[in-house]
């Protein structure tokens, strides 16, 4: 099928049949995985609702094995990519912004039908129009030097402007942007670094717990990304604290909407047990699910005046365990 035919039979097919609607509520924790092999910028897209930050000017590859090229088609907001060289590409503008990537698989067994990736890319803002510790107004402090040198601990290049327009956008099967703002006050634009690894690790982790039999359709993410600004306001004695990199989320399961972590040991009481519990969930889980590309820290934390009980994961590419003992 050439080019022009393969993208007529698409449009016809899309006259037809309704656009998934990203930001619309997902009933129950469902990690709707990728229905066929997709990356972005050599990243594997493991689900049918993703996300990716680039650098404004960035160029973007998008890539699928070669017998599926010729059933391929991608949409940038709205607009066909004409592949090149087995890669389809798409140059970011050099502004800020939000923009769609739909791509469209075509069946092999039939003459209509198409199977869905979706991809929100998120154009950054450099961190180099950080001026005395202001991004356009927000907040962000300084970033310290790379914990031990670490890649991992590098200060970010851009972050993610968010906005009252897309802070509701479905960024993974489960959770939305908003869900890993920094809760320091402040209007829009607010800005965020997130990790895509992250969200892979809260997918997968939500479905284990489900898995356990509680049901929850999302954990409540307490904390997420952290300016080093709000970081340090807030007593944290870690410089190098994981959330400031956008790889960290603080969080706990509440399907009763009570503010605070269910009684998911059932013992009749909402305490420290819950999250110890969650957490040896989390210990393991890892590697019970074969991916180590998700391997990082873990901790348990009881209640405080201010809080309830939760516990704190990540992906900082090496283990890290606290919180767990003393009961």
């Amino acid at each position: 099928m050439s080019s022009v035919t393969k993208i007529a039979w698409l449009a016809l097919c899309l006259s037809l049949l309704p656009l998934p609607a990203l930001s619309a509520p997902v009933a129950g924790a469902v990690a709707a995985r990728a229905p066929f092999p997709m990356e972005v910028n050599g990243r594997a897209l493991h689900y049918a609702i993703n996300f990716e930050s680039v650098m404004p000017g960035e160029e973007v590859t998008f890539a699928a094995p070669g017998h599926l090229l010729d059933r391929l088609a991608i949409q940038v907001d709205g607009k066909y990519l004409v592949m090149k060289q087995a890669y389809y590409r798409w140059l970011a503008p050099k502004t800020p912004g939000t923009h769609r990537v739909d791509v469209y698989l075509r069946s092999a067994a039939a003459a209509t039908g198409y199977q869905t990736i979706s991809v929100w890319l998120f154009v950054m803002r450099p961190a180099k129009e950080i001026n005395n510790g202001l991004l356009n107004g927000y907040r962000i402090g300084q970033y310290p030097s790379a914990l031990n040198n670490l890649s991992s601990y590098q200060a970010p290049k851009g972050f993610i402007e968010v906005t009252e327009a897309n802070q509701n956008l479905r960024i993974s099967p489960n959770f939305t942007l908003g869900q890993f703002l920094c809760k320091q006050k402040g209007g829009f634009p607010k800005y965020l670094v997130l990790q895509p690894k992250l969200l892979n690790k809260l997918e997968e982790f939500l479905q284990e717990v489900n898995e356990r039999g509680i049901h929850t359709p999302s954990f409540v993410v307490m904390s997420g990304y952290r300016t080093p600004y709000y970081n340090r306001a807030i007593g944290n004695s870690t410089n190098n604290s994981y959330h400031i990199y956008g790889g960290a989320a603080d969080i706990y399961i509440d399907v009763d909407n009570d503010g605070v972590m269910d009684d998911i040991n059932h013992d009749g009481k909402q305490d420290r047990q819950d999250a110890v519990l969650l957490y040896e969930w989390a210990d393991s889980f890892v590697l019970r699910r074969n991916r180590p590309d998700l391997v990082g820290g873990l901790g348990a934390y009881k209640s405080t005046p201010h809080h309830g009980p939760f516990i704190h994961i990540d992906v900082r590419g090496t283990p890290a365990r606290w919180g767990r003992w003393p009961p």
